[in-house]
């Protein structure tokens, strides 16, 4: 009795486990599962491109960015039009003006601004890279994002609930000599400007990473999401520490599903299915024809939106896909993660922390 006890033990064991592989790899189409992009610069309404989210699926969090180059209002005003027209889709994030830092009243000019776009709509607030990388003070030092001038708007933010996507720094490559091998070698050897290796003056990687850590030390209400996977894309394990130590820290993975595919497989689903609740998904495209001196053509806006689709379904074959794909003309092994982590990091991780939305 005792051995036809075990036997049985044993093969529902067997049952169990192949029951829990089946179940943890069996994704939903492309199609099933809602996509929101939680990292979108698209400032132009294009029914086109309304009809491929909606084909597949998709929404996204429009954000403005720049808060010093003159075009804040006017994409302001284009993000807030895409919403009203379409509020399911293009939900968007402003940001706020840094040309003016040293004026006295300038804490109060910035809060004025936020309250007039959350009115507006707008779901969380962008803090671009030109903190601490481009800003400086009148004697040439650097606005650092930590900078004390920040603490009433970060605290106004973290009052009104409303979260702070931070890109602070680039990837750790713009403080290493250009190396073809990289991801990032084609946008640092076109942007020198953001390229400080041997350039001492400018902060350090680990600068940039420790005044992002100070905000959060500072400002435990305020929700920060690292922008770009927090500038960590290439260690994991420092990534991962300061998820543990800040609860509410949050990271997308826009513009870096490339150099995930570069690292171990094992560890990266590891990494996903341990913070599923603090990523987000995200791709990081760009489409500001109103900075153009001629409008696009017809032409030019089809390859934009079919490229964004692609972009959709190449990512979506990583992360949900089993076994080996093809990933930007590379072969390498998909991620398989489980239908419930895939659910979370594509649409109700952004719903709660971002749309502030009770998961579906």
């Amino acid at each position: 009795m005792a051995r036809m006890l075990l036997i049985v033990l044993v093969v529902f064991g067997m049952s169990c486990a192949r029951f829990e592989k089946s179940s943890q790899t069996t994704a939903p189409s492309f199609e099933q599962i809602h996509k929101i992009d939680v990292h979108a610069h698209i400032f132009e309404y294009s029914p086109q491109l309304s009809a491929m989210l909606r084909s597949n699926n998709a929404s996204i969090v429009n954000v403005c960015n720049r808060g010093r180059d003159g075009s804040l209002e006017q994409m302001h005003e284009i993000a807030r039009d895409m919403f009203q027209r379409e509020p399911d889709l293009y939900p968007f994030a402003s940001s706020f003006d840094l040309t003016h830092i040293e004026d006295l009243n300038y804490k109060n000019q910035v809060i004025a601004w936020l309250d007039h776009v959350y009115r507006d709509g707008a779901v969380m607030t962008k803090i671009w890279k030109e903190v601490g990388m481009e800003v400086r003070r009148q004697d040439g030092t650097f606005v650092l994002p930590d900078d004390p001038i920040f603490d009433p708007i970060y605290e106004f933010l973290a009052a009104r609930g409303k979260p702070l996507m931070a890109h602070i720094a680039d990837p750790i490559d713009g403080w290493l000599p250009l190396d073809p091998k990289s991801p990032h070698y084609g946008y640092f050897s076109n942007h020198p400007e953001f390229h400080f290796y041997n350039k001492p003056a400018y902060p350090s990687h680990a600068a940039l990473m420790a005044a992002r850590d100070h905000i959060l030390d500072k400002h435990p209400r305020l929700v920060v999401i690292g922008a770009h996977l927090g500038s960590l894309e290439r260690d994991l394990d420092a990534l991962g520490k300061r998820l543990d130590k800040y609860p509410n820290f949050y990271v997308d993975c826009a513009a870096r599903t490339r150099d995930l595919t570069l690292q171990p497989r094992d560890k990266v689903r590891k990494f996903f299915i341990k913070y599923q609740d603090r990523i987000l998904y995200g791709v990081d495209m760009t489409w500001k024809p109103f900075r153009q001196s001629r409008q696009p053509t017809d032409q030019q806006r089809s390859n934009f939106v079919a490229n964004l689709e692609k972009r959709y379904r190449a990512d979506y074959a990583f992360y949900a896909g089993l076994g080996k794909i093809q990933y930007d003309g590379r072969e390498i092994e998909a991620l398989a993660l489980p239908p419930k982590i895939l659910e979370k990091f594509y649409n109700q991780n952004a719903r709660r922390i971002i749309l502030q939305q009770r998961p579906h």
